[in-house]
This record gives C-alpha cells, sequence and structure tokens, in this order.
C-alpha cells in the first residue's frame, strides 16, 4: 500500500511538470532608424486578447547612439504583436495630434500601414524558436 501511494505521488509531480513546462524562448527586438537619441522607447509585448491595451510584457529602453535593442527572455510559444514608442519628452505617454495620430515616433511588429489604425492580424508574429530576433523600424 506504502508503494502504491508513492508511486502515484511520484506520477501526480511528474504530471504537474508538465503542465508547468511551456516550450519558451527569448525573443531579441532591435530598433532601427531611431533619429533622436534622448528619451527612452517603451515596448510592449501584446497577445490577441489584450492587443494594443495592456501589454502582456513591457520594457523601457534607453536610446543608444549606437543602435538601441531589448531582449525578452523565457517567453512563451505563441502569436504576439509588439508596439513600441519613442518618449521624447519624458512624460511615458505616447503623445497624440488633435486627429488622435501619434506625435511621437513609433513601431510595431508585422506589417503596419502607419496611415492606418493597426490590426492584429497585420501585426503579429509567432514566436517558435529558442532564440528569436525581429527588427522594427520607425
Amino acid at each position: 500500500m506504502y508503494t502504491i501511494v508513492k508511486l502515484m505521488i511520484l506520477a501526480l509531480l511528474f504530471f504537474l511538470q508538465s503542465l508547468v513546462a511551456q516550450d519558451a524562448g527569448d525573443l531579441t527586438v532591435r530598433f532601427e532608424n531611431v533619429k533622436e537619441t534622448n528619451g527612452e522607447l517603451y515596448v510592449g509585448i501584446f497577445e490577441k486578447d489584450n492587443f494594443l491595451r495592456q501589454p502582456t510584457i513591457g520594457k523601457m529602453v534607453k536610446v543608444d547612439s549606437n543602435g538601441s535593442e531589448v531582449t525578452f527572455e523565457g517567453v512563451a510559444y505563441g502569436s504576439y504583436a509588439i508596439s513600441v514608442f519613442h518618449d521624447l519628452n519624458g512624460n511615458k505617454t505616447m503623445d497624440r495630434e488633435s486627429d488622435g495620430m501619434p506625435s511621437e515616433p513609433w513601431a510595431m511588429s508585422g506589417s503596419v500601414d502607419p496611415n492606418q489604425y493597426p490590426t492584429w492580424d497585420g501585426a503579429k508574429f509567432e514566436l517558435n524558436s529558442k532564440k528569436q530576433e525581429l527588427l522594427l523600424e520607425f
């Protein structure tokens, strides 16, 4: 009886471990065409359900004259979109014109038309390798 209980506990532990263990990768995002070296870049990784609202993962990156990049470690494989804006005035918010268009530089993953509101289908990409790089141009 004692051996059966031990085996059941061991089987349960293996089952729980398989639920927790997900394939994940490191995502490095490089930024090109950053025209000014002042301010910070605010980078958000979004899933479909929270697209352009609250990022699933977010980081702030100092702008470097040699080019800026950020690495997100241990991101679960899946579909994501990335949005970044260059906060030139340090108010931690993307400033907008009176018509709602951004007045600070921004970039997004995928193939998004800068004159239209971004869509999930236009911005999404697949994270599916242990090390993946993405290039975003402002």
